[in-house]
């Protein structure tokens, strides 16, 4: 539930196709997002699914799948 949530939001965002985000696709690679982007995409998570992400853990996380254990692992749902 998680990762369909957090997909079709990064797809939205990023005006991808649905579908295009799996939990392997990179941040910076894949959808070109540099830290400044990944700081403002999870400003928008954290509201989204009402979670603080940790600047430090945000740098660490490589892949649309570490973002989910992350949420997984710090929220309530």
């Amino acid at each position: 539930m998680i990762f369909e949530r957090l997909a079709a939001f990064i797809e939205d965002i990023f005006e991808l196709e649905e579908h295009f985000v799996t939990p392997s696709t990179r941040f910076e690679e894949d959808l070109g997002a540099d830290l400044p982007d990944r700081i403002e995409l999870s400003m928008l998570i954290e509201e989204e699914f009402d979670v603080l992400i940790d600047d430090e853990d945000l740098k660490r996380m490589q892949t649309v799948g570490d973002m989910v254990e992350y949420i997984r692992a710090h929220s309530d749902d």
